[in-house]
């Protein structure tokens, strides 16, 4: 990875080295305007002044990090946002050693055992538990392992090109892909009880689930490789705002953007225009649904068409182990609208961190309803579902990434076929205006993408602007 960026930093030296006034001399007067303050936009904004930019970063909330938020406020400091930096991160760990920012192995969350109906299974008698719907040749599996039988037939093992046309041409939903696969329908059906990459298996792209079991099916070891930040994960986008030559513009959002073929100027809620010579959109898409910006028909079309991941979170906190006492073993896997549930150490206390994790089309309901009603609601059914915790569980913080508009959402999801046609559509380029976020990304997701995203999006400006 580091011998691929100085590569990419000396090709990209050269180019500018070769234009009139080059970009590479301080105070070139070319200006950005970076919308969003998430890593895609940060890390785009700090290429570019490394070759002579001058960038203003602006972002509608109060904080930097996007969809990055650790909970400083209670204890363990959990993540909210993304949890952890995958073995193949290679630019954010770059990132996040060059900013001397510590990493650590993640406290190992507590092993699950599982809900099936009303049922309760030990992880150790899953296999041969009456209550196990799978047939003979599946009951080793558990639930949460059998999305991993895909990569048994996974065209992307070796390949990232996972919205190459010829291979969307053969996409299918998730479910009816499944099926013709061979999974047993109480496979499928455990499957979509759970599924952190679709909101319903109708509407997931079986390349996109191919896609992400590659990537799993790629790593060796990829859980002792996982890291995370040792004081949380924000402290990493924290760290990149405070490189920038101008302080991020904070709580201000954009309202609008013109633009041409060589200007563009971006107006603030706050009144305030900028006017530069180019920007880039690092923003999630139902973000960029809020600004009003002249986009061609066709793209605009596109850029509606996109869903994203629902996710609602219930972080709580544990005082001791009350599945202890019970033979259990601390984290649950349920078929029930609950979801799942993830509980780990707090290092050097004797509490935990309990995570209520529900994906989906299950999150609409718990959409509808106010913060304190929403909250009840899930511990409510948490004390139903495991009644010990109710006398040392409290609850922390809700999370509702669907309800942030500056969000929309955990991730953005793609349809069958959907990411052949629109993944290089959404983020081309238009007159000055440039797309980053992890949507954009061509071989990663998550941080990575966001990083990746970011590095491509300031190089198509500098192309353009040398």
């Amino acid at each position: 990875m580091l011998t691929r960026r100085r590569l990419l930093e000396g090709s990209v030296a050269g180019l500018l080295a070769s234009a009139s006034g080059g970009c590479n001399d301080r105070g070139s007067g070319r200006r950005v305007v970076v919308v969003g303050a998430g890593l895609s936009g940060l890390n785009a904004a700090l290429i570019l002044e490394r070759w002579g930019f001058e960038v203003d970063v602006v972002e509608a909330k109060t904080r930097v990090g996007g969809r990055l938020w650790t909970l400083d406020h209670l204890p363990g400091s959990p993540e909210g946002g993304g949890n952890v930096m995958g073995a193949q991160y290679g630019r954010v760990f770059h990132m996040a050693h060059h900013l001397d920012i510590a990493l650590r192995t993640p406290p190992r969350t507590l092993p699950s055992d599982y809900f099936i109906g009303d049922q309760r299974i030990t992880r150790a008698s899953w296999a041969s538990a009456a209550a196990n719907p799978l047939p003979e040749a599946w009951r080793s599996i558990p639930p949460q392992r059998l999305m991993g039988k895909l990569n048994d037939t996974n065209p992307l093992l070796t390949t990232r090109a996972w919205h190459d046309p010829d291979l969307m041409a053969s996409d299918q939903s998730a479910d009816v892909g499944l099926k013709a696969l061979g999974f047993p329908k109480a496979a499928i059906e455990l499957i979509d009880a759970n599924n952190s990459y679709g909101n319903n298996l109708q509407d997931t792209s079986l390349m996109a689930l191919y896609r992400i079991m590659g990537e799993f099916g790629r790593l060796s070891g990829p859980a002792l490789a996982v890291k995370e930040a040792a004081l949380g994960n924000m402290r990493l986008p924290e760290a990149m705002a405070e490189q920038l030559t101008r302080p991020v513009s904070l709580g201000n959002p954009v309202v609008s953007i013109q633009h041409s073929s060589s200007r563009v100027q971006v107006a603030l809620a706050s009144g305030e225009t900028l006017e530069a010579d180019a920007a880039i959109l690092a923003l999630p898409l139902p973000a960029v649904r809020t600004i009003e910006v002249n986009l061609p028909a066709s793209q605009t079309a596109l850029l509606n068409q996109i869903n994203y991941h629902k996710v609602v979170q219930l972080h709580c906190i544990v005082e001791a182990p009350f599945w202890e006492a019970s033979g259990w073993s601390g984290s649950w896997w349920t078929d029930s609208p609950l979801g799942r549930i993830f509980t780990r150490p707090i290092p050097n206390t004797p509490r935990y961190n309990m995570t209520v994790w529900i994906n989906g089309d299950d999150c609409d309901h718990l959409h509808a309803l106010d913060e304190a009603t929403c909250t009840e609601t899930i511990t409510q059914a948490l004390w139903q579902l495991v009644p010990e915790a109710r006398d040392v569980t409290s609850a922390g913080q809700l999370v509702r990434w669907s309800m942030d508009p500056y969000a929309g959402g955990a991730w953005a999801l793609w349809r069958p076929g959907q990411a052949g046609t629109a993944h290089g559509a959404i983020r081309a380029p238009t007159g000055r205006l440039f797309f980053a976020g992890e949507h954009t990304a061509e071989a990663y997701r998550g941080m990575e993408g966001a990083m990746e995203s970011g590095e491509r999006a300031s190089l198509e400006i500098m192309r353009v602007l040398a």
